[in-house]
C-alpha cells in the first residue's frame, strides 16, 4: 500500500525523527498514554481526553477559527495505520497537548466524515484536523508492530451504493438499404361427409418493407378467397397498415408517419388512426428500466461480504467495505417480498437484515416522464376497407415519476366532434399494495357531457395476490374512435384472488360482473385449482357459471378437469374432460415440440366434441428459410386439411436471400469464396453461406450487441481471417453487411535451402511479393505460406540479406490440399 504523507514530512523536525527512528516517536508520544495503563504492556490505548467540538459560539466551518502552531506542543508520529481493522498504509499524525490530528486527505481516503464544526489545527501551513471530530472515535497503540488501530462508528463513513453500471449505448452500426418481404399462406380445403360441395380457399397475409439509416417503411396487407367461385364470397385484396418508422436512440423517442395506434393510459382506449404520433421509447435503450427499483440498505461495521436472498432464494454476492451501503442493482422484480442481506466480516461475524420491498411497472422511477402524442383521422373498418378515415383529431398522453411511490397520469383528447380530458394516479400504499384512481370527462355533439371513474387496488407477492377493481361511466360518455351509438358500461366490477404453494397448488378465483345501458347485466364466476403431480406433471380443476345470459336470468355452468404429462424432448401428453349444458366433452393429445432452431414438431388429438367423434393433428417443420405447416382435422360431419408457409425475402447488396419472417433486425454476411460455411448468432446457426460466400442471418436484437461467428470447423484449412467473429449493434428492422476479410489463394509447404545446400535456417523471414503477410522458416528449411496462386514469387530475408525466387503450384484436387514444394534455392543468402 502506498504510504499517505502530507508535506509536514519536509519540516525540520522530519529527519531527527527519522535519526532518532521509532522507538524516540512512540516515546514522545508518551503524553499520548493514559496514566494507569502499566508499563510494557504491549497494546496502550490513547487517551480520551481528546479535542471537543466546538462550542455553538465557535465561527462557522466556512470561516474556521486558525491555531497557530507553538513548536513545544507539537509532535509528528509517522505510523502504520489500520481503520476499523483494515490497512492503510502509513500516515504522518500529529499529536497536540493529547490530541491527535491528521491532514485533510486523510479523511477523503479513510472515507470518514468529520463534523463540519471541527476546528482545523495549522502546521507549517497545512491544516491539521482533529480525529476527534469523527463519531466513534477510538484508538490503539500497538508497540510490536509500531501501529495505530483507529475505530469509528459505522455510521461515521461515507455511504457505498452498488448499483447498476450505467452502460455506453453501444455505437449503431451503418445500415445498408435493404427491401424485405413476409408472407404467411394459407390454403383449406373442406369436404362435407354428406357428399355437399367440397369448400377451398386459399389466404395470405403480406408485409413490405423498406429500411435504411433514415428508417423503415411498412405495408400489409390481407388476401382471402383467392380461389372461391362464390359471388357471395368474391376474391378480395385489403390493405392494412401502411407506416413509416425512424427511431431517435439518442433521446429515446419513436417517430410513427402513417396508420398506427394511440396509447391508451388507465382510462382512454386503443385507436387505430392514420397520421403522426410521436413518443418516449424506452426500448430504444437495452437494459433500461423504467420502473423504481426496490432499495435494500445495511451496514458494515468492518470490510465485509453480503450476501442477498431475494424471497429465500440467493441472487448476488457482493463485498462492501466498512459503514452504510445500499444494493439496488440486483435483478428486476415485479410485486411484493422480503429481501434478507447476510453480513459477514472478515472474521466471520455475520449480521442478518431483513427488509421487505415493493416494485410494480405501473409506477416510473422518480422524475421519468413517459408521453406520446398523436394526431391524425380515426381508421374506420380495418381489414374490410383499404382507407375509410373519420373523425379528426389530436391527443397526448403524458406519465410522471413524482417519487419512487408516486406516479400521476393525465390524457387529452380533440376531435371535431368529441373531446375529453382526464387524470389518473397510482400509488404505492402501506402493507405492499398498489392503489389506482382515475376520472375522465368528455363532451360529444350528439350524446354531451359524460363521465368515467375508475378505482382499483391490488397485492402481490410470493403466496398470495389478489385485485379489486371498479368503474363505470354516465350514459353520455364518449372517446374518440367510439361509435355513437356504442354506449359505455354502467358499471363494471371485478375482483380476484391467487393462492400458490409447492405443497398444496394454486388455487384461484374470480369474479367480474358488468352492468350494461341497453343489455342489463352479465356476472361470471370461476373456481380454478392446479395441484403437481409426480415430479413434474400437474392435475387441474376449474368451475366457471355465467348468469344474466342474453339480458335475462339465464345462467350456465361449465365444469373441467385436465392432466398434463411432459416429458423429455419436449414431448407433452395432456387430457381434458369438460361437462357443460348437460353435455360432455372429452379429448386426449399429444404433441411433440420443435427442439432446436430447426427441426420437425408434430401433434395429435382425439375425443368427443358435441356428441361426435373428433380427431386432428399436424406436422410442421421449420427450417432455416421458413416453415411449413400441415394439420387435418375429421369428424362425423366433415373432414379439413389445411396447409401453410410462412417466411420472408430479403432483396440486398444485388441479391435475394429467403429467410424466416424479418420481424427484428438482419446482417448480410460475406466470406468471400467460402461457400457453404455456417454462420452462428447466439449459439446457433441461422444460415449458410452460397456459391458467392453469402448467407443472411435474421433475428438480430435492435440497439444491442449482437456477435455473429463463422462455423471454424467448417472453414478450409488454408482459410485465414483476422477474426471469425463480429459484432454489430443494427437498428430495429434494419439490415447491416458483415465482411469477414478473407486471404485468398492456397497453402504450400515451401522448402528453402541455400547456395551450398544448405536448409535455410530457422527463423529467417519469408514475404510473398504483393502481400503484408509474414511467414518464417522452420525446421529443415520449411515454411508453411499461404495465399498462393498458380504462380508466386517468394522473398527470404536473413541478418540484412535477401533473395527472389519463384514457385509454381501444382493442381490441386480441393480447397484444403496442401502442396509441398521444393526444395527451391534461394541465391545470394548465407548462414
Amino acid at each position: 500500500m502506498r504510504d499517505r504523507i502530507p508535506p509536514a514530512r519536509l519540516t525540520p523536525l522530519t529527519p531527527v525523527l527519522v535519526r532518532i527512528g521509532w522507538v524516540w516517536a512512540l516515546a514522545a508520544a508518551g503524553p499520548l498514554m493514559a496514566a494507569d495503563t502499566p508499563t510494557g504492556t504491549p497494546n496502550l490505548t490513547l487517551s480520551r481526553t481528546l479535542e471537543s467540538p466546538a462550542p455553538a459560539s465557535s465561527p462557522p466551518a466556512t470561516e474556521p477559527r486558525v491555531i497557530e502552531s507553538t513548536p513545544a506542543t507539537v509532535r509528528l508520529l509517522p505510523l502504520e495505520i489500520s481503520v476499523n481493522g483494515a490497512s492503510v498504509g502509513s500516515w504522518v499524525l500529529l499529536e497536540r497537548n493529547g490530541t491527535l490530528y491528521a491532514p485533510a486527505e486523510a479523511f477523503v481516503e479513510w472515507r470518514v466524515n468529520r463534523r463540519a464544526a471541527a476546528i482545523p489545527f495549522t502546521h507549517q501551513g497545512v491544516p491539521w484536523y482533529p480525529l476527534s471530530a469523527v463519531p466513534g472515535f477510538d484508538a490503539q497503540l500497538n508497540f510490536a508492530n509500531q501501529s495505530v488501530d483507529l475505530k469509528f462508528q459505522p455510521q461515521a463513513f461515507a455511504a457505498t451504493r452498488l448499483a447498476q453500471p450505467v452502460a455506453d449505448r453501444p455505437p449503431l452500426t451503418p445500415a445498408s438499404p435493404g427491401v424485405f418481404a413476409n408472407y404467411d399462406i394459407s390454403y383449406t380445403n373442406t369436404k362435407q361427409r354428406d357428399a355437399g360441395p367440397t369448400q377451398q380457399d386459399l389466404g395470405a397475409l403480406l408485409e413490405l418493407g423498406f429500411s435504411n439509416n433514415w428508417g423503415v417503411f411498412t405495408s400489409t396487407y390481407a388476401a382471402r378467397s383467392l380461389t372461391s367461385r362464390d359471388p357471395l364470397a368474391p376474391r378480395n385484396v385489403r390493405r392494412l397498415e401502411t407506416t413509416f418508422t425512424r427511431d431517435l436512440p439518442d433521446d429515446n423517442l419513436t417517430l410513427r408517419l402513417g396508420d398506427s395506434t394511440t396509447r391508451s393510459g388507465s382510462l382512454g382506449r386503443s385507436v387505430y388512426f392514420g397520421g403522426i404520433q410521436l413518443g418516449r421509447n424506452f426500448g430504444l435503450k437495452p437494459g433500461f428500466i423504467a420502473q423504481p427499483l426496490p432499495v435494500v440498505t445495511g451496514l458494515s461495521s468492518a470490510p465485509s461480504t453480503v450476501e442477498l436472498y431475494i424471497n429465500d432464494a440467493l441472487r448476488q454476492t457482493s463485498q462492501v467495505p466498512t459503514g452504510p451501503f445500499a444494493i439496488d442493482n440486483f435483478p428486476l422484480l415485479t410485486g411484493s417480498g422480503q429481501a434478507r442481506v447476510v453480513v459477514r466480516d472478515v472474521l466471520g461475524r455475520e449480521t442478518v437484515l431483513v427488509q421487505d420491498f415493493f416494485s410494480h411497472s405501473s409506477l416510473l422511477e422518480e422524475g421519468l416522464n413517459d408521453w406520446s402524442v398523436e394526431a391524425g383521422a380515426v381508421r374506420r373498418n380495418l381489414g374490410l376497407n383499404n382507407a375509410d378515415y373519420g373523425q379528426v383529431f389530436a391527443s397526448g398522453l403524458l406519465r410522471h415519476g413524482f417519487s419512487k411511490s408516486l406516479t400521476l397520469e393525465t390524457r387529452g383528447e380533440w376531435g371535431r366532434n368529441t373531446q375529453g380530458a382526464g387524470l389518473g394516479l397510482i400509488q404505492a400504499l402501506p402493507m405492499n399494495l398498489l392503489g389506482q384512481v382515475a376520472m375522465a370527462f368528455s363532451r360529444d355533439d350528439s350524446s354531451g357531457p359524460g363521465r368515467h371513474w375508475l378505482a382499483g387496488l391490488e397485492h402481490t407477492n410470493l403466496r398470495h395476490g389478489f385485485t379489486l377493481r371498479s368503474e363505470g361511466a354516465s350514459r353520455g360518455y364518449r372517446q374518440i374512435g367510439q361509435e355513437a351509438n356504442a354506449l359505455a358500461y354502467q358499471r363494471q366490477v371485478s375482483g380476484s384472488y391467487t393462492y400458490s404453494s409447492e405443497r398444496f397448488g394454486a388455487l384461484g378465483l374470480a369474479y367480474a360482473r358488468v352492468n350494461s345501458y341497453d343489455q342489463g347485466q352479465l356476472a361470471t364466476y370461476s373456481l380454478n385449482y392446479t395441484v403437481r403431480v409426480g415430479e413434474r406433471s400437474s392435475l387441474s380443476f376449474n368451475v366457471v357459471r355465467v348468469s344474466g345470459l342474453a339480458g335475462s336470468n339465464a345462467s350456465a355452468t361449465s365444469l373441467g378437469v385436465s392432466l398434463l404429462v411432459p416429458l423429455e424432448k419436449q414431448l407433452t401428453l395432456s387430457s381434458n374432460v369438460t361437462r357443460r349444458g348437460g353435455q360432455t366433452d372429452a379429448y386426449a393429445s399429444a404433441s411433440q415440440g420443435i427442439n432446436g432452431v430447426t427441426g420437425l414438431g408434430w401433434r395429435t388429438l382425439a375425443g368427443q366434441r358435441t356428441g361426435q367423434n373428433y380427431a386432428e393433428g399436424g406436422v410442421y417443420y421449420q427450417g432455416t428459410q421458413g416453415m411449413l405447416t400441415a394439420d387435418v382435422s375429421a369428424s362425423a360431419l366433415q373432414q379439413t386439411v389445411r396447409l401453410g408457409a410462412q417466411g420472408g425475402l430479403v432483396a440486398m447488396d444485388g441479391q435475394v436471400f429467403a429467410s424466416r419472417q424479418i420481424l427484428d433486425s438482419f446482417a448480410l454476411v460475406e466470406v468471400p469464396g467460402y461457400a457453404d460455411v455456417g454462420v452462428g448468432f447466439q449459439g446457433s446457426v441461422l444460415a449458410r453461406t452460397n456459391k458467392d460466400g453469402k448467407a443472411l442471418v435474421p433475428r438480430l436484437l435492435p440497439y444491442q450487441a449482437n456477435s455473429i461467428r463463422l462455423d471454424p470447423s467448417e472453414l478450409p484449412i488454408s482459410a485465414e481471417l483476422d477474426s471469425i467473429e463480429q459484432v454489430v449493434v443494427p437498428g430495429s428492422r434494419t439490415g447491416v453487411i458483415v465482411k469477414f476479410p478473407v486471404r485468398s489463394g492456397r497453402g504450400a509447404l515451401v522448402k528453402i535451402v541455400l547456395d551450398d545446400g544448405e536448409p535455410a535456417p530457422a527463423g529467417a523471414e519469408v514475404e510473398l511479393l504483393g502481400d503484408k503477410q509474414v511467414f518464417y522458416v522452420a525446421r529443415r528449411g520449411e515454411a508453411f505460406v499461404t495465399g498462393l496462386q498458380f504462380t508466386n514469387r517468394l522473398r527470404l530475408k536473413w541478418e540484412g540479406a535477401s533473395c527472389t525466387f519463384a514457385v509454381d503450384l501444382p493442381p490441386a484436387s480441393s480447397q484444403d490440399d496442401i502442396a509441398r514444394v521444393g526444395p527451391l534455392t534461394c541465391s545470394g543468402v548465407r548462414r
